[in-house]
């Protein structure tokens, strides 16, 4: 018999409690979800496919989505009546990716008079004054249930919203429960870093080490699928208004499935080929957590992974925290040589 996979425990703990956060919030059989994640970052398709079940099974049914820039304001009033407007989570929220913090406020300011729910993120303002400026119709919000993934994320949102519910939750993307490996375990050690504005220049380290070196979007991938799929929600979305949202909002949400899927088990297929994995990115650590890999984590730009760790997984027993990249090869040798490594 084998031998217990380590962190099952923790997986199912930190999956109910979101689930039990979020169904407190929302408190409704049904609500509109925005913001899919419409690129190939497998973290934010873990995280909506997370998403996605945990509301299901807590009993709300999705009415209407969208992406950041194409919201329907009236087919999303005629498809959910009165029921709250729910935000995905992640690691958008702040000055680092802009357009995500325009659409917040565009929701809020549309809908001051539904409950507005945003799923756990971090929080980060490279330019402090900006934190200070930044609240507007949100801060505003009669209804607003904001919720964070670290401890550093809810002061600073203590301060800039002082009238909203503020609540510290965990990622969503553990609701979708143990995952399996989908190809052999073929490369001992293997490296996700990033290679966008988050990123820090650990690659270059790894590289002269003589380690693969990889990043969400450069992974295996059919791009004429995405495309294929791309096309059909292009073409419902030029289709809805509230005439038609009955019709469009299946497809759409079917398509949108399908693209997570695909993002989803992508990443999947890449992290399975590593009996250990050193990674910067905070789903990187997640999803090795999902498949029971043992992982090194270096941080992101402003620490995001520390946050979460701090706040939610400093127990596992399949990770190691490493402050440099040379650190990092040496941990992950280390591991490499431990049981924790055996492929199952």
């Amino acid at each position: 018999m084998s031998a217990p996979r380590p962190d099952l425990d923790l997986v199912h703990r930190l999956a109910q409690r979101w689930q039990d956060a979020v169904a407190g919030a929302v408190a409704s059989p049904r609500a509109a979800l925005l913001d899919f994640p419409g690129h190939r970052n497998v973290g934010d398709s873990l995280i909506w496919a997370g998403e996605r079940r945990l509301l299901e099974r807590a009993g709300t049914r999705v009415t209407y989505t969208c992406e950041h820039h194409s919201l329907r304001e009236g087919a999303l009033r005629r498809r959910s009546g009165t029921a709250p407007v729910v935000l995905h989570g992640g690691g958008n929220f702040g000055d680092v990716w802009p357009q995500y913090q325009r659409f917040r406020e565009d929701v809020a300011q549309r809908f001051p008079d539904r409950r507005l729910v945003q799923l756990p993120q971090s929080l980060w303002y490279d330019d402090p004054e900006r934190a200070v400026a930044a609240p507007g119709a949100l801060a505003r919000h009669r209804d607003l249930h904001l919720m964070v993934r670290d401890r550093r994320s809810r002061e600073l949102a203590g301060r800039m919203f002082p009238d909203a519910s503020v609540t510290l939750v965990p990622d969503a993307a553990f609701g979708l429960g143990p995952l399996r490996r989908t190809a052999p375990a073929d490369v001992d050690v293997l490296c996700l870093m990033r290679a966008d504005r988050e990123g820090v220049g650990h690659a270059e380290v790894f590289r002269r080490a003589g380690l693969p070196v990889t990043d969400w979007g450069t992974h295996e991938f059919s791009m004429p699928a995405w495309r294929a799929k791309r096309r059909v929600v292009g073409a419902v979305r030029r289709l809805e208004g509230p005439a038609t949202v009955a019709l469009t909002q299946p497809v759409l949400q079917a398509a949108y499935s399908s693209m997570a899927r695909q993002n989803l088990a992508a990443g999947v297929r890449t992290f399975s080929r590593g009996r250990v994995v050193v990674t910067d990115r905070l789903h990187g650590h997640v999803l090795c957590l999902l498949l029971g890999i043992p992982h090194v984590v270096l941080d992101n730009s402003y620490g995001k992974i520390r946050d979460f760790r701090e706040a939610w997984t400093s127990g596992s027993e399949l990770t190691r925290t490493a402050a440099t990249a040379d650190e990092a090869v040496d941990l992950a040798r280390e591991l490499l040589g431990s049981p924790l490594a055996t492929a199952p």
